[in-house]
């Protein structure tokens, strides 16, 4: 399942707001305060309702209070987050003021849940009740604190097995911590050893374990070999010959490794019956994709994401002026695509066309678009305040040349 739009009224500091999502990436900008996590906010409220009526899990929903918008110190009758996807499904979910006649009078109608609900009775509930193959949709929300990793200390209380929709369960609560990545890990690998054992043979794998390997290694190509070691607990992965703690790793390794552990994990564990679960349909959010990167790496983290997690929705914030340069990079790849490329940094840059992307500057008020239309690259006339600083060095190169000609 992936996403084509989204809808808010009355939604916190958003009296209104629509936008369209790109089929594999939407980019949002905007100044501190703008509503870039309220965004990322609304539609993981608006996906929980997938996760609450899917067995063994919850879903975010409203908080008790905050949620509607004010105006004039006074609530509005509601709000509501409405999604809908590209292949028309609808829903939308609602919290009232109050539930007094006169405000639900005031209440416009909507769609409700009831052809969500249909829908995943047929393509989810209804399969794997009859023991029949089924994809799990995958949704992901990893926000700012997503670094501090809740490694366990011990074995203590880790479960044996885990189900299907395990895979589901945090997934969009954004403090997600990674700790449910590591037990699962840890079980796989013990499933693993004990094939090797039965096989008599360390060429036996398991392809859900692998497709997390393969994930790691895509996007850290100087780590190899990740494993859980018991004494002392923990995930350790080589780097340049060096054994080291994930804990070890710098702040930016661990912000990126975290994520795609987590993210790798729960794809293979929704659908381990796919030759390659790092393929099925997701929607990942992630509020400020650029946190503790290098330029260097903000330079290649989505196209890396991209390259990785081939089917998936990304739905991102930044900041990072390098993360724009490297988006239009994408976009300029896929003009060029066809052509004779003797660069080879330019042959390996993943082409993106603007079918595929969304990007928007976020304001309090609204969510204008930065898309060209004409040159399918980002508009640089609206990231102007990304030249500030070039500019403030330019008037005072201005003055002390004036000066020199004084």
């Amino acid at each position: 399942m992936k996403l084509k739009c989204l809808t808010l009224e009355n939604f916190r500091a958003k009296p209104s707001l629509s936008m369209t999502f790109g089929p594999r990436l939407t980019l949002l900008m905007g100044a501190n305060g703008s509503g870039k996590t309220t965004l990322l906010d609304g539609i993981a409220i608006g996906l929980g309702e997938i996760l609450t009526y899917l067995p063994g899990v919850s879903g975010m929903t409203f908080k008790k209070r905050g949620e509607i918008h004010q105006r004039d110190n006074r609530l509005a009758p509601y709000t509501r987050i409405s999604l809908e996807t590209p292949q028309g499904l609808g829903w939308d979910r609602l919290q009232r003021r109050d539930n007094s006649k006169k405000t639900t009078g005031e209440i416009p109608p909507g769609q409700g849940v009831k052809a969500l609900k249909q829908h995943l009775d047929t393509s989810v509930i209804e399969p794997w009740s009859a023991g029949e193959s089924f994809e799990l949709p995958v949704f992901a929300y990893y926000g700012v604190s997503r670094a501090l990793l809740d490694l366990p200390r011990s074995r203590k209380g880790f479960p044996k097995s885990h189900e299907r929709f395990d895979a589901l369960a945090n997934a969009l609560n954004a403090d997600t911590r990674f700790k449910s990545a590591f037990v699962w890990f840890y079980n796989k690998e013990n499933e693993e050893h004990r094939l090797q054992k039965q096989h008599k043979s360390f060429d036996v794998t398991l392809p859900e374990l692998d497709a997390v390997r393969r994930a790691i290694t895509r996007l850290f190509p100087d780590l190899s070999e990740p494993h859980v070691e018991l004494n002392p607990l923990r995930f350790a992965v080589k780097q340049e010959g060096e054994w080291l703690d994930i804990a070890q790793l710098s702040d930016g390794y661990q912000t990126l490794l975290g994520l795609v552990i987590d993210l790798s994990s729960r794809m293979a564990m929704a659908n381990p019956q796919l030759d390659d679960p790092l393929a099925a349909e997701a929607v990942v959010m992630i509020d400020e994709v650029d946190l503790h990167l290098h330029p260097e790496w903000q330079r290649r983290v989505l196209g890396d994401l991209l390259a990785t997690f081939s089917n998936t929705q990304f739905i991102v914030t930044t900041h990072s002026p390098f993360i724009v340069e490297a988006l239009n990079n994408h976009l300029k790849r896929s003009q060029i695509d066809g052509l004779e490329i003797a660069s080879e940094p330019i042959r390996s840059l993943l082409p993106l066309s603007p079918e595929e992307v969304a990007a928007y500057h976020v304001t309090p008020d609204e969510a204008q678009s930065l898309m060209d239309a004409d040159l399918g690259l980002l508009d640089d006339k609206l990231l102007g305040h990304f030249n500030a600083i070039n500019r403030l060095y330019d008037e005072m190169r201005d003055i002390e040349w004036e000066h020199r000609e004084a």
